[in-house]
């Protein structure tokens, strides 16, 4: 009798029905994995934003000792410089006159003092909540130079 190598038909069935359910796997694994990417990218514009507003924020509370005027809407600091949230008509925030961010849905300044041993803190708080796909919501105090 001759040696009878190969693949009978019920070993190639099982075979293709492997294939089939590895493939499956594989395809669903890889579209959960691409749709979290795009809200991971949806995320990332809203910090964008944020992290424009901060960039310049920090420079000028790091150059200045008080502020001039503060309401909920507007910065002066001793210098000049002025940030301003509008929103009308684009719902931005300038800093003297210059967009520096957009999509902003909301945005305030308040000032607070702190006094520990012999200094007095001067502290100004943002809160900023950014609009987007996921909104992006913070608030961030940054203490005034003091020394």
């Amino acid at each position: 009798m001759k040696s009878q190598k190969g693949i009978t038909l019920i070993t190639l069935v099982i075979s293709v029905i492997v294939l089939i359910i590895l493939t499956g796997m594989l395809i669903s694994m890889s579209d959960f994995f691409f749709a979290n990417t795009k809200h991971l990218q949806d995320a990332s514009k809203n910090v964008a934003e944020y992290n424009k507003f901060n960039m310049y924020f920090i420079e000028d509370v790091k150059n200045n000792t008080d502020v001039q005027s503060i309401s909920d809407t507007e910065i002066v600091f001793e210098d000049g410089t002025v940030y301003t949230y509008a929103l009308e008509p684009d719902n931005g925030i300038y800093r003297n006159k210059v967009k520096i961010c957009e999509n902003i849905g909301f945005c305030r300044f308040s000032k607070t003092e702190k006094t520990d041993n012999e200094h007095t803190k001067k502290i100004i708080s943002v809160r900023i909540l950014i609009k987007g796909a996921q909104i992006f919501d913070t608030k961030s105090d940054y203490v005034l130079k003091y020394w």
